[in-house]
This record gives structure tokens, sequence and C-alpha cells, in this order.
């Protein structure tokens, strides 16, 4: 499974268990649009370290960089 599908089904199970099971697009804002909240970000950013050996800590963090499912893969 390449990095995307692997993001798109961690942010659908974060999602889902918000209740959330609408479908994303790839661009589709998921933090401005209050589908994910700061909590999940962090849950997000420990999966991207722990699954793909990135260190968010080198990067300037900043909060847009994880409102769609494309800005996050970029980050891989």
């Amino acid at each position: 499974m390449e990095a995307r599908e692997k993001i798109r089904v961690r942010i659908q199970e974060i999602l889902s268990r918000r209740g959330d099971d609408q479908p994303f697009g790839d661009q589709d804002s998921l933090i401005f649009s209050g589908r994910i909240d700061s909590l999940n970000v962090l849950e997000i950013v420990g999966f991207l370290e722990e699954e793909f050996h990135l260190d968010i800590s080198e990067v300037d963090f900043d909060q847009t960089q994880f409102d769609s499912l494309e800005s996050i893969a970029a980050l891989v």
C-alpha cells in the first residue's frame, strides 16, 4: 500500500471515530472544515513519525500542512 493510501485509511479511521463517515477528496479541508481537531492532528503526526520515520519537529509546524490528505502526503 502506498503512503497516500495509508494516510487516507488513518484519516478515515479518525473521522469514523468522530461519527463522520462522509467521503473526502485529496484536497478537501479537514481542520478548517471542523472534521478533525488539534488532537486528531497530533494523532496524525504520531502516525507519520512511526509509519514513515519522519521527524515532524524538524519541520516548521504549520496546521495548514495537515488540512488535507494532499498536504499531509506532501510531508512524506
